[in-house]
């Protein structure tokens, strides 16, 4: 596996200020902010984070296996710790359709051996009319969307999809959205002071492999299919100007973003425990 991050286009961002290149070839944005609910106000130039993804970045299966088991070793390890710190873990998967996000949680539930005392994994859909009649981070306070001291959450999409998917398909007034880029550094930040460590995940594939792999979904597992993938395609551009938005606005040194290559699935799984047992050996 190469450990050299791409800077292909770093004169797009201002190196080491407006994001953190990893040994592991990942890119981490991770913002301070003196005001995390400072007002929206609009930039001529987002920073083209995306753009650094290397694509190339891969593993071979002999080491996939050895180091994918010692990484979960790792983490089962760590995750035992938190409840006795009163803390608990939040990992948030966003990215393209069909990048990983599914496989990559099914290694942190194999790391933990599939013990549901602690972990739970919450796939965010479409906000149902109840939930829409509330302010819309009030819906992933519900229930047990979040965890306990001692506990693992896995959201497979998540809050972010407000400047997302609502940003992108219009579903939401420019007014409310802007707003919501302080509300949900303020949420990230009333989360972490109450003792969660997130670790957030961008992963990333190439249009040409996204396309790949939906024709695969479509031979073995049609019922992956969404028609969602394909409108998503369809704005392709328009999904990448959001998230290197969401990243430069919510990428906060209390809850960065990840971005990871997931065009070799298995160093993107690899890396991603990377990555939360570096989060969790720092905070615990």
């Amino acid at each position: 596996m190469s450990s050299r991050t791409a800077l292909k286009h770093a004169n797009k961002l201002t190196p080491y200020e407006d994001y953190s290149p990893l040994d592991n070839g990942a890119i981490a944005v991770d913002l301070t902010y003196d005001d995390i609910i400072e007002p929206y106000t609009k930039h001529s130039k987002i920073p083209d984070y995306l753009s650094l993804i290397d694509h190339s970045l891969q593993m071979n299966k002999k080491e996939y296996s050895k180091v994918l088991e010692a990484e979960q070793a790792k983490l089962n390890t760590l995750v035992r710790k938190l409840r006795k710190q009163e803390r608990f873990l939040i990992v948030v998967f966003q990215g393209r359709d069909g990048a990983g996000k599914s496989g990559a949680t099914e290694r942190i539930i194999q790391a933990l051996d599939y013990d549901m005392k602690i972990f739970l994994t919450v796939p965010v859909g479409v906000p149902t009319d109840a939930e829409k009649a509330h302010p819309f981070l009030w819906r992933f306070m519900t229930g047990d969307r979040m965890p306990e001291f001692g506990q693992v959450r896995v959201f497979d999409r998540s809050w972010a999809e407000r400047i997302l998917v609502e940003k992108v398909m219009h579903f939401t007034k420019d007014r409310d959205l802007e707003r919501s880029y302080g509300e949900i550094r303020a949420f990230e930040w009333l989360l972490a002071s109450s003792g969660a460590i997130i670790v957030k995940f961008w992963l990333d594939i190439s249009k040409e492999e996204q396309l790949k792999r939906f024709h695969a979904r479509a031979a073995d597992k049609p019922w992956k299919l969404n028609p969602s993938d394909k409108v998503a395609r369809q704005h392709w551009h328009a999904y990448t100007a959001a998230a290197n938005e969401m990243f430069y606005r919510t990428g906060t040194d209390f809850a960065p973003w990840y971005l990871v290559s997931s065009e070799d699935k298995q160093y993107s799984r690899v890396t991603i425990l990377q990555i939360i047992n570096d989060a969790l050996k720092q905070s615990l």
